[in-house]
């Protein structure tokens, strides 16, 4: 029922909130995950540079909320959210040795967008699946052109993480894909159910 996911989602957004109060023991730092925090790899994507930087990431947050709260239940939405936060925080430590520091949730909030637009796709929204499936890309590349991130950068106080946006985007496709799979076999298995039905010989 979106009621629930819309409880969670509150939940989750005050625990954001609260997480700041102690936000240099959670940030994503090499160094220390090096050295055995591995929490970080996680906690990053939970915690931010400042407050405009939280803010930002939490309107993105309950706009995926607001669109998607029809597609997706609590349950869903937070095993997603992990897998998430899961290949941006491993993306950033394997693949992107010279990132050194990061906090926030924009990564997993790019994927969110994309697995919620195939959750659409699924319900047959071509509207909204495909409106965000343009205007994602688009943005990434408007972004790109326009240097928007510089002024991002500004506001947040430390550098975009354009990285993070690539590994939440590649993870949430990797997730699509196995939603997609899953929709068609279910759909296949149905569909020859039906057909070895036994039929009614209208007398």
């Amino acid at each position: 029922m979106p009621q629930k996911l819309i409880t969670h989602a509150i939940f989750f957004s005050i625990v954001l909130i609260l997480l700041q109060f102690v936000q240099e023991d959670l940030v994503f730092e090499r160094n220390d995950i090096t050295q055995g925090e591995l929490w970080r790899v996680w906690s990053g994507n939970l915690v931010h540079s400042n407050y405009y930087h939280l803010a930002l990431n939490l309107t993105g947050f309950w706009l995926f909320i607001f669109i998607f709260k029809d597609f997706i239940n609590s349950t869903q939405f937070f095993i997603i959210l992990v897998l998430l936060i899961s290949g941006v925080g491993w993306g950033l430590y394997y693949f992107s040795p010279a990132l050194v520091w990061y906090a926030g949730l924009s990564g997993a909030l790019y994927g969110l967008f994309i697995v919620g637009a195939c959750y659409a796709l699924i319900q047959k929204d071509f509207i909204t699946s495909l409106s965000i499936f343009i205007v994602l890309p688009s943005k990434i590349i408007w972004d790109h052109l326009h240097q928007t991130g510089q002024t991002n950068a500004d506001l947040i106080g430390v550098p975009v993480s354009t990285a993070s946006h690539l590994y939440g985007i590649g993870t949430a496709f990797i997730i699509s894909i196995i939603l997609l799979t899953q929709y068609l076999i279910s759909q296949k298995c149905r569909n020859k159910k039906l057909q070895n039905a036994p039929k009614k010989i209208k007398e």
